[in-house]
């Protein structure tokens, strides 16, 4: 069996990027046959486009989405500057193959946490925040599915991330239960889901506490200013061109993504 080549399939997936062109999947002698090929080749991907990193998404937070992709963990990949927008945005419908959406508490670090061989406890991880971001995530792949048949092209294509829109940062958040913070989504007008931060490990500061872990073990450290987003509380919801989603975090604030 010919080893798994990543920086081959990343030069296919950044190719996909760059032309626009989408595929059902990857050839078979590109896919990464486990998550460890999977996750090098998002390594490549991320070296390749050259775009400074955002933050990092962490996807498959609740457990049907984690039983769709036959895993039993999360799923982390990069989110890069230039696919990042200040809410309100107004972005084409054309430049996402799925348009779906999911509403999100994200959270922007201050200070870097590099790898260390004893990782960070939740204490440590939270006096690195210094503010609560919430977002809108656009979730659409490089490929003609969403790839819950093919969880490696997932994660090795990003897992599933065209852009972000942040709403306006908030600093005094912490006196807030999250898991019990409702989050509404509405499109045109007409709410269409509604979550907390319970449906994302049961806390979005779980999800932080497994991001971390899993940033610091593949080697890659959180700097100043990047963002770590948790997982949907809405789940996901399929835009259609010339619609406005906004996503309501109550005394949070609120964002809204229009497709023109």
């Amino acid at each position: 069996m010919t080893a798994h080549d990543p920086q081959a399939a990343a030069t296919f997936i950044v190719r996909l990027r760059q032309t626009g062109e989408r595929v059902a999947a990857l050839p078979a002698a590109l896919a990464p046959p486990d998550l460890e090929a999977a996750y090098a080749t998002q390594d490549r991907v991320r070296t390749l486009l050259a775009s400074p990193v955002s933050g990092w998404k962490i996807g498959a937070t609740a457990t049907p989405v984690q039983a769709k992709f036959a895993i039993s963990e999360p799923m982390a990949g990069p989110f890069f500057a230039p696919e990042t927008h200040a809410s309100p945005a107004r972005l084409p419908a054309s430049a996402f193959t799925q348009r779906a959406i999911e509403s999100e508490f994200a959270f922007r670090f201050a200070r870097s946490l590099a790898p260390r061989a004893d990782g960070y406890s939740r204490d440590e991880i939270l006096a690195a925040v210094d503010a609560l971001v919430p977002a809108i995530e656009i979730v659409s792949t490089r490929f003609t599915s969403l790839l819950f048949d093919h969880v490696t092209t997932a994660v090795a294509d990003c897992v599933l991330n065209a852009g972000f829109v942040l709403g306006a940062p908030v600093v005094d958040w912490r006196h807030l239960d999250l898991a019990a913070h409702p989050v509404r989504l509405s499109i045109d007008g007409r709410e269409v889901a509604t979550g907390s931060g319970a449906a994302v490990l049961g806390h979005p500061f779980t999800v932080l506490d497994w991001a971390v872990a899993h940033l610091g073990r593949r080697g890659i450290a959180i700097e100043p200013g990047q963002i770590i987003s948790t997982g949907t509380t809405t789940g996901i919801v399929v835009m259609e061109p010339g619609q406005t989603a906004r996503a309501d975090f109550g005394t949070l604030g609120a964002v809204e993504l229009t497709l023109t």
